[in-house]
């Protein structure tokens, strides 16, 4: 319930919200940091976002964790993908942002390693503080379907994940 009103706020504000002077991050690239990736234990991943303009953005995410010096066995998980972002309402020093997304991941399971992918829509708000007006920090809520190969097929829809992370502008 309280997700479906987040995202009904999140697209009347879409059509109502006035311009306004807004972080501009355009033509912008971030490196950084976010826990994005997989199926209930997110995996963290390096990160890049790219702003063609002051409204459209893209990132993409690699994870990588190597789980063997612990298990005695060979457990990797990785995961790769990315995610379109258009900015719905824009604040001095925040910008809110819908979007959508694309991954694909591996992870271990107690018999074998599990491969899977997710497919979803996103909203989020990323926050600069002042005095540091290069350094963004984005939280995120996801909506979407995962695939996961695990025993056959199982298909989910998670919506209580937030994810978080940061992003370095230069």
């Amino acid at each position: 319930m309280k997700i479906k009103l987040v995202y009904a706020v999140t697209l009347l504000c879409m059509f109502v919200a006035p311009n306004a002077m807004a972080k501009d991050l355009s033509q912008r690239v971030g490196v950084g940091f976010n826990s994005q990736i997989g199926l209930s234990n997110h995996l963290d991943a390096a990160s890049a976002r790219y702003w063609i303009n002051r409204d459209m953005g893209f990132q993409g995410d690699v994870a990588f964790l190597d789980f063997s010096p612990h298990q005695g066995n060979n457990q990797t998980s990785f995961g790769l993908g990315g995610k379109f972002l258009y900015n719905v309402i824009e604040e001095t020093n925040m910008n809110l942002y819908v979007g959508g997304g694309l991954y694909v991941f591996t992870q271990p399971a107690p018999v074998d390693t599990e491969t899977g992918f997710s497919l979803g829509g996103l909203g989020g708000i990323e926050f600069f503080f002042q005095g540091l007006p290069n350094l963004g920090f984005n939280l995120e809520l996801d909506l979407g379907v995962k695939y996961l190969n695990q025993y056959g097929t199982a298909f989910g829809i998670e919506a209580d994940s937030i994810n978080a992370g940061f992003h370095y502008y230069f």
